[in-house]
């Protein structure tokens, strides 16, 4: 099968979620099919892709984003076409570089540059790998962030991505998802679309238990804290879970691993308190954890980052929002509380307990490796992708 993959960014290092999921399918469907790519990047950026996985690869300069409207951002910009600015790099690439003839199936992986597809590939079918619903990600955005005015923004972008889900999506053969939640988000909004669920995976042999002595009392967070839910969850998990732990035991520690930390969060540091912005491998971190605490507020989706505590055999405290499609089992393979003092003391239950800590790090570490290999999934986004090639475009 001769795939052309649009992105959004470049694929080189896994900066972010959507980008390790990408690199790890394409890696796995590179020793069965050819993978041609088309990305965006920033002005002086180089692409420098993975050996093995990319025959040719295009890009184009990320076009500069629209002024910000301030504040009058609510109550403007209601169009679809104002959520991705057009690029006339990519227009001209599809256009005269890239002979639609030459491929079975596009793969759009965060499903935005398909938009620009000119009618020349109306021949080809698009798989969109929306990966998030964004629309079930602003709801719950909504319901947990104060302010009027901040409702009212979010009110908005739930809105103008549901007409992008109606309008927008009907040229995608299929669209694909992470979880079941954001499927059947999908399909309230977009019925007229077949979506899938493919789940992101985890590799099991790089993330994995090691022996080495935790740090007593430390509960870890891990995330880039440059993403709003990230963010979020970090303030609320020293804000208001943290006080009510230390006030039974003053010793924890809490850690904020991840890169571009606001000002606010830097701010937080203290002796109890590590926010270490970008770090070299978050491994050494997690592990070093007797917690890691997922308290997610908001956000759509599988996380990345619980999977990989469960691979590398940590005992997870979550809230509801963070286990979305990961078929997690609250008392079995990691705690799922919601509000600050029932999360508080689910972690106090856990650094009091290390067989409890074993025994849940244990079985998230056997749901990692038995469910969430990055082979399997990339099966499943195959045989969707083969499927696409054979119905053709959507009707």
């Amino acid at each position: 099968m001769r795939i052309l993959l649009l992105c959004d960014r470049v694929l080189s290092e896994p900066a972010d979620g959507l980008v390790l999921r990408v690199l790890n399918l394409a890696r796995e469907l590179a020793s069965r099919h050819t993978i041609d790519l088309l990305c965006l990047r920033q002005a002086t950026q180089s692409v420098c892709a993975p050996p093995g996985v990319f025959g040719r690869i295009w890009s184009a300069p990320r076009p500069p984003a629209r002024p910000s409207a301030g504040w009058l951002g609510p109550f403007t910009g209601w169009s679809p076409a104002a959520l991705y600015v057009h690029s006339p790099v990519v227009e001209q690439l599809l256009t005269t570089e890239i002979n639609p003839s030459e491929y079975d199936v596009i793969w759009d992986a965060g499903a935005v540059l398909f938009t620009q597809l000119p009618t020349t590939w109306a021949g080809v079918p698009v798989v969109a790998d929306l990966v998030d619903d964004m629309v079930l990600t602003f709801q719950r955005a909504r319901r947990s962030t104060p302010g009027l005015i901040n409702k009212i923004r979010l009110w908005k972008y739930a809105h103008v991505f549901g007409r992008f889900e109606r309008e927008s999506m009907r040229r995608a053969s299929r669209c694909v998802v992470v979880g079941d939640e954001d499927a059947a988000s999908f399909s309230r909004v977009s019925p007229r679309v077949p979506v899938s669920v493919v789940a992101n995976g985890v590799d099991t042999t790089y993330y994995a238990p090691a022996e080495r002595a935790a740090v007593p009392g430390r509960v870890v967070f891990e995330g880039s804290m440059a993403f709003p839910p990230n963010e979020q969850a970090a303030l609320f998990l020293v804000r208001e879970i943290m006080p009510l732990v230390w006030a039974a035991r003053p010793d924890a520690t809490v850690a904020l691993v991840g890169r571009n930390p606001a000002l606010r969060l830097r701010e937080l540091e203290s002796e109890r308190v590590i926010v270490t912005g970008a770090v070299a491998d978050i491994r050494d971190f997690v592990l070093a954890a007797d917690v890691f605490a997922c308290p997610l507020l908001a956000g759509a989706g599988i996380k990345n980052k619980l999977l990989q505590a469960w691979a590398m055999a940590r005992p997870v405290v979550a809230t509801s929002v963070s286990v979305g499609g990961l078929g997690a089992s609250d008392g079995e393979n990691l705690l799922i509380r919601d509000g600050a003092e029932a999360f508080a003391n689910a972690v106090l239950e856990l650094l009091a307990d290390p067989v409890r800590r074993e025994q849940l790090g244990h079985a998230g570490r056997q749901v990692a490796v038995e469910r969430f290999a990055w082979a399997a999934m990339a099966e499943r986004f195959e045989a969707l992708l083969l499927c696409a090639a054979d119905e053709g475009p959507a009707r």
